[in-house]
């Protein structure tokens, strides 16, 4: 019994260490299925370094599946084609090389999901917090806007330096709080490129985001982007 007990044991540890050393994808590889999509083609916009490139994708019964590499993650937008336009955006999201999975109950927007890119969750949970702030700001600009017309210098500089700070303080450390958070894969990095603050941002600002950096990600494109507007040189030259 006991060897037979041993032998079993043995097996399912071969069994598991098998099941550890499946390959991963080399690439990106999405499957989608949304209801309502029928046989539709669908149209890819990848906003890669700067430029816009296409591509598209035919549906056959609502579903999709789309495959490739990437060399760093960048986004892309998904649109659905009807004759010789296109009829909305079926999803936007962070491609990365990973398994990444679309799903939805009608080809509306808001019903879309994405899963599977985790530069895709980070960002988008950068922008979540990112706008609670951004909406504090408008609040505050439409009640220093009636103290301008009151007349009122008092309330008017002090929505002013709660304005300021939240513009150039809060959403500033919020940026820097996600990129040193992720600094050691490229997520920390792309995040600078899409925040919507970069007129807050000074050279000395990027250039404490670069440092944040492990250095394996201060060589990627990205990386070498916060390098130039830090007026640094890259760590690969």
């Amino acid at each position: 019994m006991k060897i037979r007990n041993m032998l079993l044991l043995f097996l399912a540890v071969i069994g598991t260490s098998c099941q550890d050393k499946s390959p991963k994808p080399d690439g990106f590889e999405i499957t989608a299925e949304v209801n309502g999509l029928g046989d539709a083609r669908i149209i890819v916009l990848k906003f890669v370094n700067g430029g816009l490139e296409l591509d598209s994708i035919r549906a056959i019964d609502n579903r999709f599946e789309y495959a490739g590499k990437v060399k760093e993650p960048y986004f892309v937008q998904l649109l659905i084609q009807n004759g010789d336009s296109t009829s909305g955006k079926l999803t936007e999201f962070m491609l990365e090389n990973s398994q990444i999975s679309i799903s939805g109950s009608s080809t509306d927007y808001d019903s879309v999901q994405v899963s599977g890119s985790a530069s895709d969750k980070v960002l988008k949970a950068y922008f979540e917090e990112d706008e609670i702030l951004s909406k504090r700001w408008n609040q505050l600009k439409e009640q220093y806007d009636l103290a301008v017309e009151d007349g009122d210098t008092i309330q008017r500089k002090e929505l002013a330096g709660q304005l300021n700070a939240i513009f150039k303080v809060d959403r500033v450390e919020l940026l820097k709080k996600y990129v040193a958070d992720n600094s050691n894969s490229t997520i920390g990095a792309l995040i600078p490129a899409f925040c919507t603050i970069e007129d807050a941002l000074t050279q000395e600002d990027y250039l404490e985001i670069y440092d944040m950096l492990d250095d394996k990600i201060k060589v990627t494109d990205y990386g070498m982007n916060i390098a130039e507007r830090a007026g640094q040189e890259s760590a690969e030259e």
